[in-house]
């Protein structure tokens, strides 16, 4: 069986991204490997807080996964991965109990102002947060001054989805009802082994996805309508990432699923890019850029 999604290109013509589905709940087979990473990650969490394993072979997976679960809750409130309406509900709460957080509570501050309003003074992770000389402090402390800026001026999304949007108010309220309720059971029958085993991961998970932004859009022209991001392109941290280093190509199709970003990035994207925004390897990049303060404006100012 076959599905097909067309999106329009700059400069007009189409691009139908044709992909074939497996029979069953999931919209995109490529989600085999979505529920493959967060299955595992359920494991890990499970096995260590019990106690039946435990150790660094098994804490280092758990604290990459956990970044991966983020990336994958990113990815389905843009595409949602199940067909049924019922499924997408019962992966949301699954997501919110794997991160600790709701699944809900990323849709105002990620879909609607950072994609709506990129790096605005509306967008809480824009890049202006911090102005430091030194490129190493600003990665330091972007997340700080991200999360401040989210407290400051938390959006009343769930007040106005109580009238505009009744059936996302209920979602909402029951991933915020069972995350809650789940991570004080956690903290009651053992604090030792949910605070090692489990909020490490999830605070390590939230700072790599809030502080990315900061690589992802710095020094970037968020006027054009292909130099607003910067892309990382190496295999390896795209598959674990699930193609996520196609950041431009993302923002420019926000609902397009995370399988067919490569090809938007190759026929959309990378003949109108400045190539320099194109970046082989995520180390490189980090190493570059904020621990020898290279390729950035403010090492030039």
């Amino acid at each position: 069986m076959e599905t097909g999604r067309a999106y329009s290109l700059p400069g007009g013509g189409d691009i139908l991204m044709s992909v074939r589905t497996i029979l069953g709940p999931l919209r995109y087979p490529a989600d085999l490997r979505t529920l493959m990473f967060l299955c595992i990650l359920n494991f890990l969490f499970a096995v260590q807080w019990l106690n039946v394993a435990r150790g660094w072979y098994l804490l280092l997976p758990t604290y990459i996964l956990a970044v991966v679960a983020l990336v994958i809750k990113h990815n389905h409130v843009h595409s949602p991965t199940f067909r049924a309406h019922n499924w997408n509900s019962g992966f949301e709460i699954w997501l919110s109990l794997l991160t600790a957080h709701p699944t809900s509570g990323i849709i105002t501050s990620h879909n609607v102002l950072h994609h709506g309003k990129n790096n605005s003074e509306a967008d809480f992770v824009r890049c202006s947060l911090v102005r430091y000389h030194n490129n190493l402090a600003n990665l330091v402390a972007f997340f700080f001054a991200s999360v401040t800026q989210m407290y400051r001026n938390k959006p009343t999304d769930l007040k106005e989805w109580r009238s505009s949007r009744p059936a996302l108010y209920r979602q909402a309220i029951a991933e915020r009802v069972l995350t809650y309720s789940f991570l004080g059971l956690l903290v009651l029958l053992d604090w030792r082994s949910t605070l090692k085993y489990c909020a490490g991961p999830w605070l390590f998970a939230q700072w790599v996805l809030v502080t990315i932004n900061l690589l992802q859009h710095q020094d970037c022209d968020f006027h054009s309508e292909f130099d607003h991001s910067r892309n990382l392109t190496g295999r390896i941290v795209n598959w674990l990432l699930l193609n996520n280093g196609y950041h431009t190509a993302h923002h420019m199709f926000p609902p397009a699923h995370w399988s067919v970003l490569p090809l938007i990035h190759e026929r959309v994207v990378a003949p109108r890019l400045d190539p320099s925004l194109n970046e082989p390897s995520l180390w490189l990049c980090v190493w570059r850029r904020f621990i020898v303060g290279k390729d950035w404006q403010g090492a030039r100012a």
